[in-house]
């Protein structure tokens, strides 16, 4: 299995604190069957300047792969990123440094608090400029729950979209947002997002168990080789997209 957004590069964001906490993460990711890894720290453009991120994301590189125990493992790690979506974006000139490597698909997160002003038009732009966006963890955007179309519209214009594990391990109205994506097709691939080893951890595997019982094994295959094509910077398979609509208030 191949989990294409985790916190595993020690010291850099909310992730893994220390180099042992990230040891300890590679090892539950292999105990969860997983052999493929992306590495995917937070940029926020807001708050680190593009040159800083990339230096500190390099020296975490350099303090984790020095380890024996990271040299040790089954796994095998690329590097990218988890960017927080920002106008300023396209006023970069070097995009490809924060796409996951050795592609050109590039992980994005939303604020949670409002919808961002210029999604479509921004992420449009990314794809005319040749990057996929992937938009993670969809289902914990409240006004895409409010109003699915607008991620039917991302996703028909070009982006692929995620959810994370822990959200099927829960029953909320996340879940309950989540199935109803997965059902219309909307979301592509599950990832961890896994960022400790006590809170939001390495739990992929359960998250499939549940898509298995769910949606069939056919699904869940569909889904892990989504993710193996992606870490290998091919396309995937798309699947024909349900487009949401209300009925008594209600989206179906």
């Amino acid at each position: 299995m191949t989990d294409l957004h985790c916190h595993i590069l020690p010291g850099i964001d909310d992730g893994a604190k220390s180099i042992d906490i990230a040891l300890e993460m590679i090892k539950m990711q292999e105990e969860q069957g997983v052999n493929k890894v992306m590495l995917t720290p937070h940029f926020k453009i807001d708050e680190m300047t593009y040159q800083d991120f990339i230096q500190k994301r390099k020296e975490s590189q350099q303090l984790l792969f020095s380890r024996e125990e990271y040299k040790q493992s089954s796994i095998t790690f690329k590097t990218g990123s988890e960017v927080y979506f920002s106008l300023k974006l396209l006023e970069l000139d070097d995009l490809q440094s924060l796409c996951l490597e050795g592609t050109d698909y590039m992980l994005i997160e939303f604020s949670t608090k409002m919808k961002p002003y210029g999604i479509k038009e921004a992420l449009m732009d990314l794809i005319n400029l040749g990057y996929t966006p992937i938009l993670a963890h969809v289902e914990r955007y409240g006004y895409f729950a409010e109003n699915p179309t607008l991620l039917y519209d991302l996703v028909m214009g070009g982006c692929l979209a995620h959810i994370n594990a822990e959200t099927l391990l829960n029953n909320g109205v996340r879940k309950k947002t989540a199935m109803k994506y997965l059902k219309w097709d909307l979301v592509h691939f599950l990832c961890s997002d896994s960022h400790s080893c006590e809170h939001r951890i390495p739990n992929i595997k359960e998250g499939y168990d549940v898509l298995r019982k769910e949606f069939g094994e056919e699904y869940v295959q569909w889904l892990i080789s989504n993710s193996e094509k992606v870490f290998d910077g091919k396309e995937i398979d798309l699947s024909v997209v349900k487009k949401p609509k209300k009925f008594l208030n209600f989206w179906i």
